[in-house]
């Protein structure tokens, strides 16, 4: 064929066809010597030339692997140093709850917002004021009942007091009303409430199961005695409580003994004050044991025979624990 286009073509002039010979003109492996177009170069040359004028892969490859080692490195560390001002400026809790009976119950209410923002002290050895347990009553409950608004405590919006000793500008008042418009009895015989009385044993027990079984069955308070624990001392509990910690304690035993339904006991006395022989009732009550007694709340009515949804009790852990998801059929 020859070299030059034929008549009739387009016509470039100085432009030649050559037919391919062997490696690209232009490549510098191989190339073809200009005096002799068939002749190659020594493999000798071709590799000294090639080491002369290529950088060395090995050498690319080195460079790469230390640039994302380099680049990983700055970033572990930006991230490790984010987390780490992250953590040291977000509460860690309460400081002295540590290895206390009170730890599990304090930690789990807090994380619920009972006590507001769980840091700093909780003072679990010290004393607390009825009104301070009725408001962390009313906060555990709807906290733990979050999902179920048929079992919320609703605050009151009123503008007068039940109690002629609590006035509508006491900072627990929204609670305290709230539980006597709920139907709930926490005052005393001659109507007042005493908010800012210590609370004691017998007190917190009756008011708790006041909210636990939604109030009292008239038996307990007439068959008191023979329905309490055998305590050394039952006959100092006040008169006024009595009903109510009797139906406490038996209807847990009953509940288990005569219809083997575990799940429906609350506990209050032995989560609260472990296995007692006296009760001990006019005691102050210490912030850690009602932290210990709000653990775990009653679904307000006193049917422990078949548990439902409606009648189980219900403890911080269970509002805190994941909600599953159960798909629709």
């Amino acid at each position: 064929m020859s070299s030059w286009l034929t008549p009739g073509t387009p016509h470039f002039p100085s432009v030649r066809i050559r037919a391919y010979t062997g490696p690209s003109a232009t490549s510098p492996i191989g190339r073809s010597s200009p005096r002799s177009p068939h002749k190659r170069l020594p493999a000798s040359r071709v590799t000294r030339r090639g080491a002369k004028n290529r950088p060395s892969m090995e050498r690319y490859r080195t460079a790469f692997v230390a640039l994302i080692a380099a680049i990983v490195t700055v970033a572990g560390c930006s991230r490790s140093s984010t987390s780490t001002a992250q953590f040291s400026t977000a509460p860690r809790g309460y400081t002295d709850i540590a290895d206390t009976p009170a730890e599990k119950y304090v930690t789990g209410l807090g994380a619920l917002g009972v006590f507001g923002t769980p840091s700093g002290s909780f003072n679990p050895g010290g004393t607390i004021t009825r009104a301070d347990f009725v408001k962390w009553l009313v906060l555990a409950n709807n906290a733990i009942f979050a999902n179920m608004p048929g079992k919320q405590i609703h605050l009151s919006q009123s503008t007068t007091s039940a109690y002629p000793d609590v006035a509508t500008s006491h900072p627990d008042f929204p609670y305290i009303q709230a539980m006597y418009d709920a139907g709930f009895a926490v005052g005393f015989p001659d109507k007042t409430f005493k908010p800012d009385a210590l609370l004691t044993r017998e007190q917190m027990i009756a008011i708790k199961e006041s909210v636990d079984r939604g109030g009292v069955q008239q038996y307990y308070i007439v068959n008191w005695n023979s329905t309490m624990p055998d305590w050394k001392d039952k006959d100092q509990i006040d008169k006024t409580f009595r009903g109510a910690i009797a139906e406490d304690s038996r209807l847990d035993t009953s509940a288990v003994s005569n219809w083997n339904q575990p799940g429906m006991v609350i506990g209050n006395v032995p989560r609260t004050f472990g296995a007692i022989a006296m009760f001990r009732p006019q005691d102050t009550v210490t912030r850690g044991q009602a932290a210990a007694v709000l653990w775990r709340v009653g679904p307000h009515n006193d049917d422990i025979t078949i548990p439902t949804l409606d009648n189980m009790p219900r403890s911080a852990a269970d509002a805190l624990a994941p909600r599953r998801f159960t798909p629709k059929s």
